[in-house]
């Protein structure tokens, strides 16, 4: 009787040994499986989409109809401006209209691309301008808003220099806010200049939550725009970005 109790007593040892490893394994288990909070850049980027309308509301766009008034400092003067872009492929369309019969049109659409110049002619995109407008896709005010609305895997943000929120693509920087103290934007620079390119006026424009500023500005106010008409998630027919036949 003794040795079966002894052969009974070390068959359970071992059982009893592994439930208190594996006791000893939760807590640890617990801390690596609890939620990391949140840093001082995350925290600043839910500041400024509490402020432009939401998370919840930015996450829905898939694209804008942004129609405004543009002055110039040079001619023509003014113009009405109606920039269709696409955020989830950056595709777009602007279309420029003015005084004495002016009418432009540019489509960039991947590596299909046109242009309506002055003379009525449809013309391929010029390199230069082609450059341009991929960058400035790139590292677009809104379409990156709606990026980080959506937490975009491929987008993060830091705090730079001068407490400024930092939007950042792997090793590139796209874009980079100043903020008021409730987190709404009234300057932003893109990529590696320092110096902002553009001031935002107060962001009171607001169709169905989301909000965008009510002018925009160059920073030696030699271009300013004044939004007319917002809409969200406009029809983007193929035939919008196809170029006619003449």
């Amino acid at each position: 009787m003794a040795a079966a109790a002894r052969e009974h007593e070390h068959r359970g040892m071992p059982c009893r040994r592994i439930f208190l490893a594996t006791g000893l394994l939760v807590p640890a288990a617990q801390a690596l499986s609890s939620p990391v909070p949140p840093g001082p850049a995350e925290v600043r980027l839910e500041q400024t989409l509490d402020a432009v309308g939401g998370r919840a509301r930015w996450r829905t766009l898939r694209g804008t109809l942004n129609d405004s008034w543009q002055f110039r400092a040079a001619e023509p003067t003014r113009v009405r401006a109606r920039i269709l872009m696409d955020f989830e492929s950056g595709r777009f369309r602007i279309d420029t209209e003015g005084e004495g019969g002016l009418r432009l049109v540019r489509v960039v659409d991947g590596e299909h691309h046109w242009r309506r110049n002055r003379e009525g002619q449809l013309l391929p995109v010029n390199e230069a301008t082609l450059s341009e407008d991929r960058r400035w896709v790139a590292a677009h005010l809104y379409r990156t808003l709606a990026r980080l609305a959506g937490r975009d895997p491929e987008l993060s943000v830091r705090l730079g220099a001068n407490d400024r929120l930092e939007v950042w693509q792997g090793a590139q920087r796209l874009i980079w806010f100043r903020t008021d103290a409730r987190g709404e934007p009234y300057a932003f620079g893109t990529y590696d200049s320092d110096t902002a390119s553009t001031l935002l006026g107060p962001w009171r424009f607001e169709v169905d939550g989301v909000r965008h500023p009510l002018w925009t500005s160059n920073a030696d106010g030699s271009f300013r725009a004044q939004l007319a008409v917002l809409e969200l998630n406009p029809p983007m027919d193929a035939a919008l970005f196809e170029r006619p036949a003449r």
